[in-house]
């Protein structure tokens, strides 16, 4: 009997890779952000050019290289940074904050471009990325905050719910405006 949890390389578009972001990247990392989230939850280009030169090892996107032109095409992104606290708070989402001496990786955003969901992608890309990190023993724990509707996705994946994260839905933010934001972990047991 086949597991409908289970995904398959073979479903994956060819031609399909995972690199670190490079500077060149940044335009197309922005559209595939304004196409991911709301004006207020995403990603500023300051920040994106913060995370790309300052924490580019914890940063992927994932490319579909064209066959006619060999072009590279952005389809899926994952940006984070490692963070002082237990939690992300508004303050670590900040261009500047990244403390490369902590064992916690905040993902600030998992991206897939709309024209290529639905194939697995995104389970694609964690996958790779948790793989990555664990191998590298780069940090002890991923967090991330979510909205109640990617609870079974991320837990699929291995992290956990905690809680409701009071520092990021503080209504004087907006952050918060289109929903309440959870806290989830993963534990990086090779670490």
């Amino acid at each position: 009997m086949e597991d409908s949890n289970q995904f398959y390389i073979t479903k994956l578009p060819k031609r399909i890779f995972i690199r670190p972001f490079l500077e060149k990247d940044i335009p197309a990392l922005l559209h595939l952000e304004s196409l991911g989230f709301p004006e207020e939850e995403r990603c500023s280009e300051e920040t994106a050019i913060y995370r790309i030169k300052t924490c580019p090892d914890i940063c992927s996107g994932l490319f579909i290289r064209k066959d006619e032109t060999d072009e590279e095409v952005l389809v899926g992104e994952i940006m984070a940074t490692k963070i002082s606290t237990e939690h992300i708070t508004l303050k670590c989402m900040l261009p500047n904050e990244n403390d490369e001496a902590s064992d916690v990786i905040a993902i600030h955003s998992v991206v897939i471009h709309p024209d290529y969901q639905g194939q697995n992608l995104a389970r694609f890309l964690m996958t790779d990325y948790i793989q990555k990190l664990s191998q590298q023993e780069v940090c002890k724990k991923i967090v991330i905050i979510v909205h109640e509707h990617l609870f079974k996705f991320y837990e699929k994946l291995g992290f956990v719910k905690l809680s409701e994260n009071e520092d990021v839905n503080d209504p004087k933010s907006g952050f918060s405006k289109n929903g309440i934001w959870w806290n989830m972990e993963k534990e990086l047991f090779n670490f």
